[in-house]
């Protein structure tokens, strides 16, 4: 069996990575492994702690803590502390999460000293619910939860709202529901990390259909990118216009060829290169990883790299930005594709490691 390596190796500063699963095959719960930014290489993963189906994790941005949610037999929030040198994962509690169905999760962490806080969207009863966390990662018991109302056209997948994820930039909570084509917003009260309407940010409405699950805001904060899952589009938002609730332009993840093509598609994580030049959306059925150049208001495609594997669920950055890793679900692969920083476009390795359906990664602080 391997052990939990080392954060050097032969002098070299090498990244600590957790991985989130699902346990439905012989995955045992979150592994942990070392990923050399300078080759580009991944070391096999081992398992770091054991538990039911953490399909999302998070890090603390400023602690050593790792939340994870688990779906069955009922929705769980965990906490973690973590060792960045050897990956070792130590319990500090858990928390049941009121509602069903726990999908995505944001810390939130308070510029002030008060109350850091954890959200999490549950896909099932379309609701969002916030913990509060204490100064030793410990989660307090759930402090709100609201739920949304409505539905969208869709009639198999919109029948019901249905929070898909929750991102947090430092002052508002987003909610994306994939059941009702919105984005909501959410303040969260510093004290007492109840989740709170805000009265200066109305709702954003997507096109019918859509089916919203993720998003992410430019480098400059000036445009909120948004990944529509069912109609395999991006969705852009101006945030200079504070009046407008609708998007300015949503493109296509799939290239004009694919689109007029009989593929059964669905679009899924999103990401914004760290340099801010460029844009990444996965395609669940294409297996690709669509490229976007975003040096204009609207986002122009420029590649569909394969994933290196079936299913890209989810897929992240390097923190240096030379390397991105796809989590391919369906085929229990993490594939490491090489990124040119003067385009923004994908290039194969050659390098993947086996894990039964990732759902997640996260890098270590």
């Amino acid at each position: 069996m391997l052990t939990l390596s080392s954060s050097v190796t032969n002098g070299t500063a090498l990244l600590r990575l957790f991985i989130g699963t699902y346990t439905h095959q012989s995955s045992c719960g979150i592994y942990t492994s070392l990923f050399n930014a300078e080759q580009g290489t991944l070391e096999e993963p081992v398992l770091a702690a054991e538990c039911d189906n953490p399909t999302f994790l998070a890090i603390h941005p400023f602690k050593p803590f790792l939340y994870a949610i688990g779906k069955f037999p009922k929705g769980m929030l965990r906490a973690f502390h973590y060792g960045k040198n050897n990956g070792a994962l130590v319990p500090i509690n858990e928390q049941e999460i009121p509602g069903h169905g726990p999908c995505h999760l944001a810390v939130c962490p308070s510029t002030d000293g008060q109350t850091d806080a954890v959200v999490v969207a549950n896909y099932g009863s379309g609701s969002v619910v916030s913990f509060p966390i204490s100064d030793d990662g410990k989660i307090g018991a759930a402090a709100s939860q609201i739920t949304h109302t409505g539905s969208g056209p869709n009639s198999a997948r919109q029948q019901a709202p249905h929070v898909h994820g929750v991102h947090y930039d430092g002052s508002m909570v987003a909610a994306v529901d994939l059941g009702i084509d919105r984005v909501v917003f959410y303040r969260l009260d510093p004290v007492t990390a109840k989740l709170l309407q805000p009265v200066d940010r109305a709702d954003l409405q997507l096109p019918p259909g859509a089916g919203p699950r993720h998003c992410v805001a430019s480098k400059d904060q000036q445009f909120l990118y948004v990944v529509n899952e069912l109609d395999s589009t991006v969705s852009v938002f101006d945030w200079r216009m504070s009046e407008s609730r609708h998007p300015i332009q949503s493109v296509s993840t799939l290239t004009a060829e694919k689109e007029t093509g009989e593929l059964h598609n669905t679009a899924a994580e999103i990401a914004l290169h760290p340099n801010g030049n460029f844009l990444y959306a996965s395609n669940r059925g294409d297996d690709s990883i669509a490229v976007f150049a975003v040096d204009s208001e609207v986002p122009l495609l420029i590649q569909n790299a394969p994933s290196g594997g079936k299913t890209p669920r989810f897929f992240c950055l390097d923190p240096t930005g030379r390397f991105l890793l796809a989590c391919n679900q369906d085929s229990g692969n993490i594939c490491v594709l090489a990124v040119d920083l003067k385009t923004g476009m994908l290039t194969p390795t050659g390098r993947s490691v086996a894990v039964s359906q990732p759902a997640c990664l996260v890098f270590a602080r």
